[in-house]
């Protein structure tokens, strides 16, 4: 015969109160884990927007890496590289051993995003509409991969409100002095431009600045215009920026183009150089607004 010690009464309540504790610390666990692993990313940005947004919403510390197009805030230069949004190499994104890659979905080329993916690296892609919605589309996307939703609607009011500030500004100096004609200048090489046409980012800033593009009328995108096109469009503006410059040969040698020398804006010397992020279309977007109607208008 076998005999069963009898359990003392309390023995229920112990266990019970044992499988409690167990579920209280595997749940603290959990929530530990959790948010270790949402304040702890290795993110790359791809795309100086992205990088931006990324800052504004306060995680810029988990940055450990940016691409080329991301100038801003300062303390973004001191990131490493991982080279041109538009020429990526998995080698340089992977030796940061990120976690997360945030990139707008004009980076390339797709064979590298998904070597990424392949390797076990969340990669990201953010819409890249340019216009004022299209950004606060992207902060908004931002927001939510890294659990911010509630700071990117505060920073969506203000983005609207300055923008809708400056393009005030910029009506209010179109109505005093009238609106002007301006060309944007990609790149020259050898007489031969490069403009921004209808659509194009550009376009869209010269469109919000109050800014005439002759170039809209027949081109598309970034394309390139004869110097007759140039002749026929007399800008009295040419606009650019510092990358431009430096690739074109120096802002003289655009002056001394002899399509450029024909125009109203080469024969009274107005090229306007605007720094590299003022196509960026991120957070600062009402202050590339109003520096290029100061720019002009003042």
């Amino acid at each position: 015969m076998v005999l069963q010690a009898k359990k003392h009464p309390l023995w229920f309540i112990v266990s019970v109160s044992s499988m409690f504790v167990t579920y209280v610390l595997i749940a603290l666990l959990f929530f530990w884990s959790s948010n270790a692993t949402a304040g702890n990313e290795r993110i790359v940005a791809i795309d100086g927007s992205l990088t931006e947004i990324v800052y504004a919403l306060g995680e810029g510390h988990q940055l450990v890496g940016r691409d080329i197009t991301s100038t801003y805030p300062p303390e973004a230069l001191k990131l490493p590289s991982v080279g041109y949004m538009r020429a990526l190499s998995a080698e340089g994104i992977l030796s940061l051993r990120p976690t997360l890659v945030i990139a707008t979905k004009d980076a390339k080329p797709q064979s590298v995003l998904k070597r990424l993916k392949d390797a076990g690296i969340r990669v990201e892609l953010i819409d890249n509409t340019y216009s004022v919605e299209g950004v606060k589309e992207k902060i908004s996307q931002v927001a939510k991969i890294l659990g911010k939703e509630k700071l990117a609607s505060a920073l969506n009011q203000e983005l609207q409100n300055s923008v809708d500030k400056a393009v005030s500004k910029a009506k209010a100096y179109q109505q005093k002095n009238g609106k002007v004609r301006a060309l944007f200048i990609l790149n020259m090489r050898g007489g031969n431009m490069m403009v921004a046409g209808k659509g194009s980012r550009a376009d869209v800033m010269f469109n919000l600045a109050q800014i005439t593009n002759p170039a809209a009328e027949q081109l598309k995108g970034f394309k390139p215009l004869t110097a007759e096109a140039a002749i026929q469009y007399n800008p009295q503006y040419l606009i650019t920026i510092s990358h431009g410059v430096k690739s074109s040969g120096g802002k003289q040698a655009m002056l001394n183009t002899p399509a450029i020398k024909m125009t109203e804006a080469g024969r009274n010397k107005q090229l306007i150089v605007m720094d590299n992020g003022f196509l960026t279309f991120g957070p600062r977007l009402s202050e590339a607004i109003t520096s290029i109607t100061d720019a002009i208008y003042k």
